[in-house]
């Protein structure tokens, strides 16, 4: 089995299980991460200069996606987005070391894919995480104005939860 073998068996298992099991930030984060990959796919340079220099359309494609995860980060109840959001960061940022004439590709190349399995990773635990909520509590709240006010302004998320006097 090779790597991409390997990398297209955990990414359609992560993918699917955020898009069957898990709530709509999950859902959305693994449709960010199905373009991201595709179309990273579609724009990288032949195999014979890749990762020659900065791969400026892979670059913006990256970018792209670390952009909707920000945008997703804002609005949701769930911090999982920050974090991939900050992965995303670092994906972008490596693709400058094309930059650098010593870099040598095969290095400049893993900077860049090996941070796909743990972004995958992440939304597997994620989704794992909001099946395990909805187990205990019933709900899961998706978005930050579906959480209580009480708990907006720094109370207890439910009343089964606040102190008793």
């Amino acid at each position: 089995m090779t790597r991409m073998d390997v990398f297209n068996l955990v990414y359609a298992a992560s993918c699917v299980y955020a898009l069957v099991r898990g709530g709509t930030p999950e859902r959305i984060g693994a449709l960010i991460l199905s373009a991201d990959f595709q179309l990273s796919h579609w724009v990288i340079a032949p195999f014979v200069s890749r990762y020659a220099s900065v791969e400026w359309a892979m670059m913006s494609v990256d970018l792209s996606a670390c952009l909707a995860l920000y945008t997703m980060s804002l609005f949701t109840a769930r911090y999982w987005p920050m974090w991939m959001t900050a992965i995303q960061g670092i994906v972008v940022l490596s693709h400058l070391a094309g930059a650098r004439i010593d870099v040598i590709p095969w290095a400049y190349g893993n900077a860049v894919a090996l941070w796909a399995y743990v972004l995958l990773a992440l939304l597997a635990a994620a989704t794992r995480r909001h099946r395990r909520r909805l187990a205990r509590y019933g709900i899961d709240p998706a978005w930050r104005w579906q959480l209580p006010p009480a708990y907006r302004m720094g109370g207890p998320a439910n009343e089964r939860d606040a102190p008793r006097h």
